[in-house]
């Protein structure tokens, strides 16, 4: 189980890890949770710290809804 980013590698937003934690936490995905996801869906994130990163340079996302890429 994968417990926080890694400085040294790669990783892309993945909408249906997100979806899973909203639905977790919320119940269902809303219309702008649907939006965000695919507009940002298989994007490059820049690691912040251990437990969150940026997507498209303006969004903080949570390293639970991304995936490491070689």
């Amino acid at each position: 189980m994968n417990l926080g980013f890694d400085k040294n590698a790669k990783y892309i937003f993945v909408k249906d890890k997100y979806f899973e934690e909203v639905k977790k936490s919320q119940g269902k995905i809303t219309s702008v949770e649907k939006s965000f996801g695919a507009k940002y869906d298989k994007k490059r994130v820049k690691v912040v710290n251990e437990k969150s990163g940026i997507v498209d340079n303006q969004y903080y996302v949570s390293y639970l809804w991304c995936e490491k890429i070689d």
